[in-house]
């Protein structure tokens, strides 16, 4: 599954067992006035929730999507006031064996 949104997310195994996620905003987000990003933002979120509450409680994407979401709604009040720095790339940490199901976030 693949959702186009502000992001671009890559995932990176640990050796620890541990999953990284790195979090970019894209080019396109980064050059739009602050209204713009947050009601951008706002609607991904949006999507992504509508897009979860399609899928079955067993879908393997359905897990990933979830803390995705977690992440952007943590993520929301800081882009609305404009305190994080678009540039750079933010690194959650996962620590489960595997979150992400099959799903891509393009």
């Amino acid at each position: 599954m693949e959702i186009s949104g502000p992001l671009s997310i890559g995932v990176l195994d640990n050796d620890n067992g541990s999953r990284e996620l790195h979090l970019k905003f894209r080019p396109e987000f980064r050059v739009l006035n602050l209204p713009q990003q947050t009601e951008a933002f706002q609607s991904f979120i949006q999507t992504l929730t509508a897009e979860i509450n399609k899928l079955d409680e067993n879908d393997a994407n359905r897990q990933g999507m979830l803390t995705i979401l977690q992440i952007c709604e943590q993520l929301k009040p800081h882009i609305d006031a404009n305190e994080l720095p678009l540039e750079e790339t933010i690194v959650v940490n996962i620590q489960t064996q595997s979150p992400f199901g099959n799903i891509r976030l393009g």
